[in-house]
């Protein structure tokens, strides 16, 4: 009779490193040099394949996965596509503990995505307009799920993009008008940018989305996603991009700060010394968030004369929308966020403050 242990005699006692699909020349180019980008994406489309290879016409396989990157997910759908395997259902499942070190230090995500792949007939070409008004409206209805559900943040962007592959991976290619071929790149800037949208209004409890400007909808759906933890520059860009600015233009100027290969946006507390109310070039209007900054920090000063003057100069403390995106800041941090508890702080007073904002204002144009 054969025994258990007689199956891994011989074996080495760990498992075998060098036929792991792992991207790693990275971490140890002296080691790992043939591990790069390439030889991930070919041996996981070989893997996706030989799945298809041994999978029954109809035949159903569920693959997990797990990564905060967006360069991460490209590579996941595209080695999918072409290995002819088409997802059917995707939802995200929370494995991971929030408590632990890495997720306080970094953005790594709480969610694994669990797609559920078949082997079967795909429909030959998709194009382009048409199957982004199909993701638009399936994702939309995916998205309030989820909200519903109470995934967020980066977790909320990935159940998002899993979702968006079960449309346009029942195509064998999708094409624009002129000819090309649309890889998962392009496709993924879409699904984020409707994702953003979406998320804004939502964080905001709609009305005002259309108020702000592009760099206020950064701070806010930064805070969302990815809380005050700093972030690779690629993702980060790439989340700049879905609310219209351009990064490379905005970072060390103001709350965005950019170190080595990392974003990190800043709070007010970290900004104390430097703090600058400069005019919006398109309102003329100090930005938004800057105004923010400015009167946390005289509000934990204590000094409320010079946070009304600043709110009433600069227009802001007569504006809802101000308040609004204070409040959704606020929602979007956790407890023992230093950023939070000045916000609290701050908001706890609102009307009071409004009203003596209105009297400020009118005095300033009484002896203008």
């Amino acid at each position: 009779m054969l025994k258990c242990d007689d199956l891994f005699v011989g074996q080495p006692p760990l498992t075998p490193k060098t036929k792991e699909i792992v991207e790693m020349a990275g971490w140890d180019s002296v080691r790992y040099a043939y591990k790069d980008k390439k030889f991930f994406e070919d041996n996981l489309k070989k893997s996706f394949q030989e799945i298809y290879r041994v999978l029954k016409p109809n035949g159903i396989t569920t693959i997990v996965y797990s990564h905060k990157s967006t360069s991460g997910w490209e590579t996941l759908i595209n080695s999918l596509l072409d290995s002819g395997l088409v997802i059917t259902a995707s939802w995200p499942i929370h494995t991971e503990m929030k408590a632990r070190l890495r997720a306080r230090e970094s953005a790594a995500l709480a969610s694994s995505i669990y797609f559920v792949a078949r082997k079967m007939e795909r429909k030959e070409t998709g194009w382009l307009n048409e199957v982004k008004e199909e993701i638009k409206r399936y994702i939309y209805e995916k998205l309030e799920r989820l909200w519903q559900e109470g995934i967020s943040g980066a977790d909320y962007y990935i159940a998002a993009i899993g979702s968006s592959i079960e449309i346009f991976g029942k195509y064998e290619k999708v094409m624009d008008y002129e000819g090309n071929v649309i890889r998962a790149d392009k496709l993924l800037d879409f699904v984020r940018n409707t994702v953003t949208d979406y998320a804004v209004r939502q964080i905001l409890h709609n009305g005002i989305a259309g108020e702000l400007s592009p760099l206020t909808k950064f701070y806010i759906l930064w805070r969302w996603t990815y809380k005050e933890v700093r972030v690779f520059f690629d993702d980060a860009r790439k989340l700049a991009q879905s609310t219209g600015i351009d990064l490379a233009k905005e970072w060390n100027k103001g709350f965005i700060k950019k170190d080595k290969e990392f974003i990190k946006v800043l709070g007010p507390q970290e900004r104390e010394e430097e703090l600058m109310l400069i005019p919006n070039a398109q309102s003329l209007m100090p930005e938004l968030i800057d105004v923010l900054h400015h009167v946390l920090i005289l509000w934990k000063e204590g000094k409320r004369d010079e946070m009304k003057e600043v709110l009433a100069e600069t227009g802001w403390g007569n504006k809802d929308a101000f308040y609004r995106v204070a409040q959704a800041i606020s929602e979007t941090l956790p407890l023992e966020s230093k950023e939070k508890k000045l916000l609290d702080g701050f908001l706890s007073g609102k009307e009071r403050l409004i009203n003596e904002v209105k009297q400020t204002t009118i005095q300033r144009r009484l002896f203008e």
